[in-house]
């Protein structure tokens, strides 16, 4: 989107990281008058002053920051920066959020995100892409950074793509670790930067994908790459970074072709072609059980492990090269901050008259059977496994 509608006035759903204020600096760049809604909690301090108008709501709420953009003459609205994956079980839903959370099959971010934007639009504004106002930092297919990527890291890069483009069609994450033709480690609930620290440090090269979804909602959950993400490849010890050309946004390339080139880290973009046949997509699956299961029989399909991990509608791990046991770890490890900040929300919600249900524990499948060690590690993190 290059042109702008003179009487464009964008709204801003303002949340962590630099994001919000790239798309701020670009919509005034174009001369558009910008309403920002920050997100208590996440917002980075600069956005007010940034803003032409600004208000401050909790994480849950929907109502009101429409109801503010209404108010101010919003016409367009997107979506902006990041919130911890915890929130999808500890928010505070106001009535509107409420009431169309209710509405959905399972609640995972994709199904919540779809939700809110057509909320907007039912209000009367567009969302836009969150790659708008930002398409200089969309790098084209190419060496970006570093050393120029050798044959057997094109090889891997090509191997990794496939296999994050399968991840990341099965809503499980957007990005994985791979060496050689082996997956390492699957991004799932905690992100890329615990992808990059559970599949790094290792005594060979190893390579970060990350893609986008076949046919992604790009208003929101666009993939991004920053000095964070090379920051934490440094320390894990990662040398090959490879990435989706044309829908990934690269934030402070300057700064991220200096750290490359002084760490030793290839850096590209490549094209993703779509696969000749597309594998089934999972759907809404109503039960965890039957998520884990459907999610474990397609992580052995792929050839990269044997088991999942589920908790209400959210893919928490899944087995990779590390073996079954350090997927239990991980989940509970992911897991246990949240177990008291959940009952307490659940709580918080019948003592204001608000009952939900209570929180469900997590469920394991596996497309083979445990052994002991990794039953009592699964009894531990209080994971229900499902008889295989």
């Amino acid at each position: 989107m290059s042109e702008y509608p003179k009487d464009m006035v964008l709204g801003v759903i303002a949340c962590a990281g630099e994001f919000p204020r790239k798309v701020i600096d670009g919509a005034h760049r174009a001369g558009v008058r910008v309403v920002a809604a920050g997100m208590r909690g996440a917002v980075g301090p600069e956005i007010p002053g940034m803003s032409d108008a600004y208000k401050c709501f909790r994480v849950g709420s929907i109502e009101g920051p429409a109801d503010f953009f209404v108010q101010e003459g919003v016409t367009h609205v997107m979506l902006t920066g990041q919130i911890k994956p915890s929130c999808i079980y500890t928010m505070w839903p106001d009535a509107m959020a409420r009431k169309l959370l209710k509405t959905l099959d399972r609640r995972n971010a994709h199904t919540i995100f779809t939700t809110v934007c057509n909320f907007i639009e039912s209000r009367g504004m567009k969302v836009l892409p969150s790659i708008t106002f930002m398409e200089d930092q969309l790098p084209a297919a190419g060496h970006i950074a570093g050393p120029a990527p050798t044959a057997g890291q094109m090889d891997e890069a090509r191997f990794g793509l496939g296999m994050a483009r399968e991840i990341a069609r099965l809503d499980i994450g957007q990005s994985i670790i791979v060496h050689g033709h082996q997956v390492l480690c699957v991004e799932a609930f905690k992100g890329t930067n615990e992808c990059l620290h559970a599949g790094g440090h290792r005594p060979h090269g190893v390579t970060l994908c990350k893609v986008t979804k076949p046919g992604h909602d790009m208003r929101f959950d666009v993939p991004c790459i920053g000095t964070g993400t090379i920051r934490n490849a440094i320390k894990a010890h990662v040398n090959h970074i490879v990435f989706e050309a044309h829908r990934t946004i690269l934030f402070q390339r300057e700064e991220v072709a200096r750290m490359c080139n002084e760490h030793g880290i290839t850096l590209h973009a490549m094209d993703v072609p779509l696969p000749e046949q597309e594998g089934t997509d999972p759907g809404h699956i109503l039960t965890d059980a039957a998520h884990a299961a459907a999610m474990a029989a397609e992580i052995k399909a792929l050839g990269i492990g044997c088991c999942a991990v589920v908790c209400d509608g959210v893919v928490i791990a899944v087995d990779d090269a590390d073996g079954p046991l350090k997927c239990i770890r991980r989940a509970a490890a992911y897991m246990k901050r949240l177990r008291l900040a959940r009952l307490l929300n659940w709580l918080g919600r019948i003592l204001l008259g608000r009952p939900g249900t209570p929180p469900v524990p997590m469920v394991l499948a596996s497309t083979r059977p445990l052994t002991a060690e990794e039953e009592r590690a699964a009894r531990k993190a209080g994971i229900h496994v499902i008889p295989s």
